[in-house]
């Protein structure tokens, strides 16, 4: 099963873009070209990924980069319909929750009376449109709720500026006879610990998608991964699923020791090289080997260690975050 919420999410939108943009047009729409004006504006408003990172207002910035795809296509022709895809996203960007307007369902009606987008037939089209739009608000709120747990929650720990660890408790009821001791044990150890992680990592994935929806890129996670799992090719492929998306790969590391790493290295480096980030923690096996710190995101030591006093003395050469535990 995928459990990856974020490709969900984003199959989602434009599924419901692309259906958007069939009832604006009509007989005249024309899905590759809608779709590759979708694929930028998902880049831009989920992803963060934008050649105008001094431009600060987001309206402003994706209609520059709209623009660029529409001066890379316009040799294609169909200059006139690209142009109107690109006044469209003036709307879709209300529509998508990135602006607010207090009357949503106005927004549509001001569409179809819009003369410059020229649509025939306004009063069928605004009808259905407010039948997709009202559905495409019932499935967005229902997709969030579908990945609250009443069972589990997720603790964010500030350890660095804007950057937090998550862990998971749960609420599960357990027979008073277990000590608290052997109940954290079995949650955190074996199989149970494993499998844990998958809850984590799509809850970890959730807040991501939320910042995200909300047009914060701001806040950045780490999370713990099971070093048994390094022993199991197919179990550890499923769990890294749930954050193979360039908004999780960007926002969510990896939190390993650096004996986890040695054991590991091999693995460790060909995740790093397909996108993931890991934060390594040192600790008392690591032996001053520099080059090995270069392909981490963080890097973790305890206060008053030898391991962080060596970070420190050399962070000018590091180009990682030293995280201080």
């Amino acid at each position: 099963m995928d459990y990856n919420v974020i490709d969900k999410y984003v199959i989602f939108i434009k599924k419901e873009l692309l259906e958007f943009f069939r009832i604006v047009f009509k007989n005249n729409y024309k899905k590759s070209i809608c779709m590759e004006f979708i694929e930028k504006y998902i880049a831009v408003r989920y992803y963060d990924e934008t050649n105008y990172n001094s431009e600060k207002d987001f309206v402003k910035r994706l209609n520059k980069e709209l623009v660029d795809v529409f001066n890379n296509n316009k040799e294609n022709g169909n200059i006139d319909y690209m142009k109107t895809v690109v006044a469209l996203f003036g709307y879709i960007v209300y529509i998508d929750g990135v602006c607010y307007v207090e009357k949503d369902l106005e927004i549509l009606k001001v569409l179809v009376n819009n003369d410059v987008l020229k649509i025939t037939d306004k009063d069928e089209t605004l009808k259905i449109l407010r039948g997709w739009y009202t559905s495409f608000k019932t499935r967005r709120d229902k997709f969030a709720d579908m990945i609250v747990s009443k069972d589990f929650n997720v603790l964010e720990d500030k350890i660095g500026r804007k950057l937090y660890y998550l862990d998971l408790t749960h609420s599960i009821k357990i027979s008073n006879l277990y000590s608290e001791y052997a109940i954290d044990k079995a949650f955190n150890s074996g199989t149970v610990g494993e499998d844990k992680l998958f809850v984590l990592y799509i809850m970890s994935s959730s807040i991501v998608l939320n910042n995200a929806i909300n047009l914060d890129f701001s806040r950045k996670y780490m999370v713990s991964i099971a070093s048994t799992l390094f022993d199991k090719e197919k179990k550890l492929a499923r769990l890294l699923n749930i954050i193979s998306n360039p908004l999780a790969k960007k926002m969510i590391s990896i939190k390993i020791k650096y004996s986890e790493y040695k054991e590991n290295s091999k693995i460790i480096e060909k995740l790093t090289n397909e996108g993931y980030l890991f934060g390594l923690e040192l600790d008392e096996k690591y032996e001053g080997n520099f080059n090995e710190l270069l392909i981490f995101q963080y890097l973790l030591a305890k206060k008053d260690s030898d391991e962080y006093e060596f970070l420190i003395n050399n962070k000018d050469k590091l180009m990682a975050r030293i995280i201080k535990l």
